[in-house]
Order: C-alpha cells, then sequence, then structure tokens
C-alpha cells in the first residue's frame, strides 16, 4: 500500500461494510450509522499516513 490514497481507500472499505451491513440486517438506520460511523473511523485510524519523501 503506501500511496497518498490509503486512507481514503480505507474509508472507501468503511462505507462498502456500512452498505452491505445495511442491507442484509433489519437493524434501526441510527444504529447503522453509528456502527459504520466507528468501522469507518476505526480503519483509517490504522491505516498509517504517507512517509514523506
Amino acid at each position: 500500500m503506501f500511496t497518498a490514497y490509503d486512507k481514503a481507500a480505507a474509508a472507501a472499505i468503511g462505507t462498502a461494510v456500512t452498505t452491505v451491513l445495511a442491507a442484509v440486517t433489519t437493524l434501526d438506520p441510527d444504529v447503522i450509522g453509528a456502527v459504520g460511523t466507528l468501522v469507518t473511523a476505526g480503519l483509517v485510524w490504522l491505516v498509517p499516513n504517507k512517509q514523506p519523501e
């Protein structure tokens, strides 16, 4: 990985996970929104920043 777009890719994956979760469960929309926020924020936090050259 280690490109300029790693954090954006992590956010896109978090959004995709949230979308799939909403499609396959009957959870309340507020719960899905909260879970999606936590998953996306966690993934973005885990992905390291690109090191300067």
